[in-house]
């Protein structure tokens, strides 16, 4: 029996570039058909490796897991997993944290453009029939201060970060997350779902902010909490949110954020393109097939997580 790479499941079409990597090396390539914790309990049972983009992988899931020595996320973010499990379980995580970087702030730089500058209202006027654009007038982008809560590859402000500051980058590290909630016009998001980010962004982070202020996350929806969002919004403590991720996700459809003209949703998108999701498969299944093969997975292709 050759060995097995589970995948637990994808949001593209089919697995021929996995199948290309992994069987080509003598190995097979098994996708669920469903990724509920009864399918994935039986499945890992025989799995060398597990790949997993959305699935949750419970302790149930690892502990099942006996012959897996290595799960690989299709992403950066690992709060899907029971990584206290994988650990008593001696299984590596391994995650692709930077495959979408520029996709990702393309669309936190789109939703702070669309928000800034009220496309929403002025494609609903020419729909409408109408012309003359409604509203206040918008702000000069120029005049406005970017907050970023968790340093990427851009910064103006910014806080939660120990990477040192590009020479040429004009930024400024404020102390914490309040001054600098407090300070800026656009607050974004982008720092891991971790036990310690979780609910970062609730109702006294969003009184502190300027009731013109807009607040983007790109990063993961378990940070802002939900409730405190829809009273910040309706109560105006700020103006505006864009959001490309939410708690939870999807959202019922009924949930109020969706009616809130103050609110831009888009549906986990961002890190969306031909070329991310090509990538990340890639390289997924290069770091599968070196660890069927006995060798350490290139860093380029994947990080260790634990």
């Amino acid at each position: 029996m050759r060995p097995i790479a589970l995948v637990t499941d994808i949001d593209w079409e089919g697995l021929a570039l996995e199948k290309e990597i992994l069987e080509s090396a003598g190995f097979e390539v098994v996708l669920a058909e469903d990724p509920s914790e009864s399918t994935l309990t039986r499945l890992a049972a025989d799995a060398s490796v597990i790949l997993v983009c959305f699935a949750t992988l419970p302790a149930s899931v690892i502990t099942a897991a006996s012959n897996t020595t290595a799960i690989l996320r299709y992403g950066g973010g690992v709060n899907n997993i029971d990584l206290a499990a994988t650990r008593a379980s001696d299984i590596r995580v391994y995650n692709v944290p930077d495959f979408c970087v520029e996709e990702v702030a393309d669309h936190a730089l789109m939703l702070i453009l669309a928000l800034s500058r009220g496309l929403e209202r002025q494609i609903n006027t020419t729909r409408d029939g109408g012309w003359a654009m409604p509203g206040e007038l918008p702000r000069r982008l120029s005049t406005q201060t970017l907050g970023l809560v968790g340093m990427g590859r851009m910064a103006i402000l910014f806080t939660m970060s120990s990477r040192d500051i590009p020479p040429d980058i004009p930024a400024t590290r404020v102390s914490d997350l309040e001054t600098l909630a407090a300070q800026v016009d656009v607050l974004s998001l982008h720092v891991p779902m971790t036990p310690e980010y979780e609910g970062i962004i609730d109702a006294r982070i969003l009184q502190k902010m300027k009731p013109t202020a807009t607040l983007i996350n790109v990063a993961r929806g378990g940070l802002v909490a939900t409730d405190d969002l829809v009273e910040a919004l309706e109560q105006g403590w700020i103006a505006q949110a864009g959001l490309d991720v939410t708690q939870p996700e999807p959202l019922p459809e009924s949930h109020p954020l969706r009616g809130l003209a103050s609110c831009v949703i888009t549906p986990h998108f961002a890190y969306r393109s031909e070329e991310s999701i090509l990538e990340v498969r890639a390289r997924v299944a290069r770091a599968a097939r070196d660890i069927l093969t006995g060798h350490t997975p290139d860093p380029g292709d994947v990080s260790l997580v634990g």
